[in-house]
């Protein structure tokens, strides 16, 4: 119980001063006044809960966790109402809040619960935080510490000796027999400086494989072990792309945990399940505890831009078995892979082969190839059989600068862990 106190302690110190509701005048009456009424009765029960440790709220508590239910059904259904970029903010606040208010609700209920139930109600107010933050747009500070502080709560609950009972990550020594196109290898650089990197490669937009770049991220050590992982963030809730590659009919994305996500597409033998990818998803930004094992490249301030502030850098995980593809396509912004675990091959082409290779028609797949490098159709595409390509096999340790709207096809060879670095 000291431990479920110690975290509702911490959790009561990231209660909002203020809703800021007055900034969202498109807001139904009735979710603005269940809203309030329940950040109201929130601040009474705690106020109770500090004053006398032996208070009985359950029935107050489940009055509260009903209304904020009512009000996230409502907002749930906005939320996946026409295109996402379609949806309004004010329903992804609305959505921030009540997450943050069940993750309270949650702890609350841990001091309820018999020891061995205690778990399960901090599991649930982490779902909770996370999908605060994947799917709302405010608090986020908030979130994450109400998601960091959760987590930890559950590890100190969990037995010491608790682990995924996996071994160490090592990938293969041999490489397959590749099928399809043949590249001519990447330029290859052992840690160059800012001043050539910026000359040679980034100004003229050519791709670069650099050596010695990485050594000093944690990373490369502790990423190797699945128990780390599940340990840092295995409890956290993330998207999951479902389906060998994100071109395909059958493609689909699902939600799960960390953990679950390991245990189904990273050590299940079911050879026979569908591809899991935990792909381009902003890990870091979720579960900051991971980014201190890892180093924005000095390269990523190089910029296009003079005289203007940089949007920032975009910081992606890509996290997925053997086997997992990113089709042919190309992205706007400058990026760096920096490879942490497991082998990945790489096929390039120039820009200016564009009209060669087939773009999609579909306004998601525009920056998407038709063609397919490991098994090309020459007779469909004939522009295609001259267009020469560059590769790579990047190991851990190594990085690949990928200028914008270079075009590339990227397969995973062991289970892999990456992470990429887009910028302006």
């Amino acid at each position: 119980m000291n431990i479920i106190r110690e975290s509702y302690m911490n959790l009561r110190s990231i209660i909002p001063s203020n809703l800021h509701l007055q900034n969202y005048n498109d807001l139904e009456e009735e979710i603005l006044d269940l809203t309030k009424d329940c950040y109201k009765q929130l601040l009474l029960l705690d106020e109770q809960i500090m004053k006398n440790e032996n208070f009985k709220f359950e029935g107050v508590l489940d009055e509260i966790k009903s209304i904020v239910q009512i009000v996230l059904d409502r907002t749930w259904e906005n939320l996946n109402t026409g295109h996402w970029s379609q949806v309004p903010e004010s329903q992804r606040f609305i959505y921030s809040l009540g997450s943050l208010f069940l993750s309270m609700i949650s702890v609350m209920q841990a001091f309820l619960v018999q020891s061995d139930q205690q778990k399960y109600c901090l599991e649930k107010g982490l779902k909770d935080a996370d999908m605060g933050l994947l799917l709302g747009c405010a608090y986020r500070t908030e979130l994450t510490k109400a998601a960091e502080i959760l987590s930890n709560c559950i590890t100190k609950l969990d037995s010491p000796n608790e682990t995924t009972g996996t071994s160490s990550l090592i990938c293969g020594s041999l490489l397959p027999e590749f099928t399809g196109v043949k590249g001519c290898e990447i330029d290859t650089l052992s840690c160059p400086s800012l001043e050539t990197f910026y000359a040679i490669f980034f100004l003229p937009r050519k791709p670069v494989k650099l050596e010695a770049c990485m050594t000093h991220w944690p990373a490369l050590n502790k990423w190797n072990s699945l128990d780390y992982i599940s340990a840092k963030a295995g409890g956290r809730t993330v998207p999951v792309e479902i389906g060998s590659r994100y071109d395909e009919e059958e493609w689909s994305q699902s939600l799960m945990t960390v953990r679950e996500f390991i245990r189904t597409h990273i050590t299940s033998e079911n050879k026979q399940k569908r591809t899991g990818y935990l792909a381009q998803h902003q890990l870091f930004n979720q579960i900051p505890e991971l980014l201190t094992d890892i180093c924005e490249p000095e390269y990523c301030c190089c910029s296009d831009k003079e005289n203007t502030e940089s949007g920032g850098t975009d910081i992606n995980a890509w996290f997925g078995p053997a086997g997992t593809i990113s089709p042919l396509h190309y992205d706007p912004k400058h990026n760096i892979l920096a490879q942490v675990v497991g082998r990945k091959r790489v096929i390039l082409y120039d820009p200016k082969y564009s009209d060669c290779l087939s773009c999609h028609n579909s306004k998601l797949l525009k920056n998407t190839a038709q063609v397919d490098p490991e098994n090309p159709d020459y007779k469909q595409f004939p522009n295609y059989k001259n267009v020469p390509a560059l590769e790579t096999i990047l190991h851990p340790g190594e990085m690949l600068y990928i200028p914008p709207t270079w075009w590339h096809h990227i397969r995973s060879l062991d289970v892999s862990f990456s992470v990429s670095f887009w910028w302006e």
